[in-house]
């Protein structure tokens, strides 16, 4: 397993990070952010969706970006993990689990977290060309997850298919768009300069 260096500046504060070195964690080490991440996505969902769209199936989730910022930070199998694991997690708590929650809303939700930790990097955050990018990948990761789960809903019989689609995009899109490059932005200095960003899963 390659070890790829990335030598950057970060701007525009005063902070130099000179190498930071990319490898695989440990088994131990990568199931504990997995387990860490999946946790704090599933309570954060369960905490701040107070708002039903649609009764017992759709709130507005104002963490939705949670599974995009995992992926870019840590990869997009811990991204992946966070948003299926998280997301299946909150809806056990929340009491909206049903049959399409371990197949359509375990893949679409952890897709939020796959498709961005596979085409950016933390890095990404430091430039406005690369904070536009991680925005972009980020919202298109959301329009993905949007009809794989309503398709779920619908299966299932929670919301017709066209609402489901509806909802879905005013309850997570708005988040994972705004969201995700303004927290990636705010937490990335400070974890590569305590060297928290060394591997990637």
């Amino acid at each position: 397993m390659g070890y790829h260096i990335y030598i950057f500046e970060l701007s525009p504060i005063s902070m130099d990070v000179r190498e930071s070195v990319r490898t695989r964690p440990s088994i131990l080490t990568a199931v504990s952010y997995i387990v860490m991440t999946s946790a704090v996505t599933g309570v954060g969902f369960l905490l701040t969706a107070p708002v039903p769209l649609i009764p017992g199936a759709i709130h507005w989730r104002v963490l939705a970006f949670l599974p995009c910022v995992f992926g870019i930070l840590f990869g997009p199998i811990v991204g992946f993990l966070s948003g299926a694991i998280g997301n299946t997690f909150w809806a056990i708590l929340g009491g909206y689990f049903n049959p399409a929650t371990p197949i359509f809303d375990l893949v679409g939700v952890g897709l939020t977290g796959l498709i961005p930790g596979l085409f950016c990097k933390p890095e990404d955050s430091l430039s406005s060309k690369g904070l536009a990018k991680v925005t972009i990948i980020s919202f298109i990761s959301g329009v993905i997850m949007v009809p794989i789960v309503a398709i779920g809903f619908d299966w299932v019989g929670v919301a017709p298919f066209g609402p489901a689609v509806f909802f879905l995009a005013v309850s997570d899109l708005p988040p994972i768009l705004i969201g995700t490059p303004i927290i990636v932005k705010a937490v990335t200095p400070a974890l590569l300069k305590r060297g928290l960003l060394k591997w990637r899963l």
